[in-house]
């Protein structure tokens, strides 16, 4: 690959003799202290991904550019599974070794502090899903089933398929290139850069050039059409649709740019170039908003759930909670909403949704959203507990006061992270202690305040 010589030419004088120090093997996250690696910062990844559908098995290399925040002697990734035949830093050969998910990684010399240096990955076999404690419903990663791969890796699963530093708070740009047998498509984040085909194979190129965390990257591979718009002044819209599906299934779609022009008008401009939707032959239980490109199953392409997605475009994956215990920030916020969106263009009454939910937890006595567990970070009560904070939040503050708070907490933390305390802070300065207590109080107390 031509990226790999330019980079080990570019970074080269990032070795110096210091001894350095090893990277931490985690960045002590609440629920998941070993996800993420300390001593460096990634700024892009170049995946390169030979597919074999039928045999579910990869051939890929992996170069990282990244930068020294310390001197490091040593420095870990996280991949999980596949089998890693050579690492280079900065083009020359590296040591390694593996332990668990820690892909632990000795450069011929330390690297400095604050430059930047290249890693070069090379690995090969059959991804294997991860099983991740917060996601008891489902296995997380690169999955495969008759007529599809797709990756759903929220938080943990991206290991299964590349190395990285596998926590949200360290974003990067990606360029993820896909070979695959025609007539497979292939399919991943941003734009389609360059397409080529040679020896009965198909190689798509895919470029994310905003910052994107490394559990929302993807990759999709079937026997999928592409169904491309562009709205003026619009971002590109490509959905990918299993071949000869009814119409009805493009026709559920056509909501996304409605969808889109509402949260811009609640947000500010869409943070991407693109996006779509990509519908799975199978039916999935959920829906993952995987960024600019979120996948479906057939059970989930009603308004609602394209929605509750395309608000994360803006509020988990373009402004992403910088610790897995908060994960309100993301699907309290998605869930409001997209019902905010359901009351405008679909005559649901939001007041009636907000009451019904109310009395659900009510009854059964949900956990607060801020004191969940691992195994509930996705339960009901984070999102619709979440929800309910956001609608006491925009009775007491008013309508316009509400609506300057979502959108100086989106800009505050756009292409970066945030977390419940940023959030409050945007609350006290715009709506007033009394506001913050307010949403404290649905957050943090048990029993759940009355509407």
């Amino acid at each position: 690959m031509t990226l790999v010589v330019l980079v080990v030419a570019l970074l080269g004088s990032a070795c110096g003799s210091t001894d350095g120090e090893p990277g931490s093997e985690g960045l002590g996250d609440s629920f998941y202290p070993n996800l993420g690696n300390g001593g460096y910062d990634v700024l892009h990844y170049d995946i390169d991904l030979d597919i074999d559908p039928e045999a579910n098995t990869i051939q890929a290399l992996t170069t990282i550019i990244s930068r020294a925040n310390q001197d490091l002697s040593t420095f870990n990734l996280d991949l999980s599974g596949l089998t890693v035949a050579e690492v280079q830093v900065n083009g020359s050969g590296a040591e390694f070794s593996r332990s668990g998910t820690e892909l632990v990684i000795k450069p011929a010399d330390s690297l400095v502090s604050g430059t930047e240096f290249s890693t070069s990955v090379s690995y090969s076999g059959s991804p294997e899903p991860v099983v991740d404690p917060g996601v008891p419903f489902s296995t997380l990663g690169w999955l495969h089933t008759e007529g599809a791969i797709y990756t759903v890796s929220e938080p943990s699963g991206s290991m299964s398929w590349f190395p990285s530093n596998n926590h949200p708070t360290d974003k990067a740009t990606f360029e993820i290139r896909i070979t695959v047998p025609a007539p497979s498509t292939a399919a991943s984040n941003g734009i389609l850069v360059e397409e080529s085909s040679a020896d009965g194979c198909t190689t798509t190129t895919w470029r994310m050039d905003d910052p994107m965390a490394a559990y929302l990257a993807a990759v999709y591979v079937g026997d999928f059409e592409r169904i491309e718009t562009k709205q003026p002044g619009g971002p590109l819209i490509r959905d990918y649709v299993p071949r000869n599906s009814p119409a009805e299934i493009a026709e559920a779609l056509s909501v996304t740019p409605q969808v889109i022009g509402y949260f811009e008008d609640l947000l500010g401009p869409y943070p991407f170039d693109a996006y779509g939707t990509i519908v799975m032959p199978h039916t999935l239980g959920f829906a993952l908003e995987n960024q600019t490109l979120s996948v479906h199953g057939r059970d989930t392409i009603d308004p609602l759930v394209i929605a509750h997605e395309i608000a994360h475009q803006w509020l988990g994956n373009s402004s992403t909670l910088d610790d897995w215990s908060e994960t309100w920030l993301h699907e309290g916020f998605a869930t409001y909403l997209s019902i905010m969106y359901m009351a405008e263009y679909h005559e649901w009454d939001l007041g009636e949704q907000m009451d019904q939910w109310h009395g659900r937890l009510s009854d059964t006595g949900a956990v607060p959203p801020m004191e969940i567990e691992n195994s509930e970070m996705f339960d009901v009560s984070v999102y619709w507990r979440g929800a309910l904070t956001l609608h006491a939040l925009r009775g007491l503050a008013g309508e316009t006061v509400f609506s300057d708070i979502l959108r100086t907490h989106y800009e505050r933390s756009a292409d970066g992270n945030t977390n419940t305390a940023e959030f409050l802070a945007v609350v006290t300065q715009l709506a007033g202690s009394e506001a913050t207590d307010l949403v404290e109080s649905w957050l943090y107390d048990d029993p759940m305040p009355p509407m």
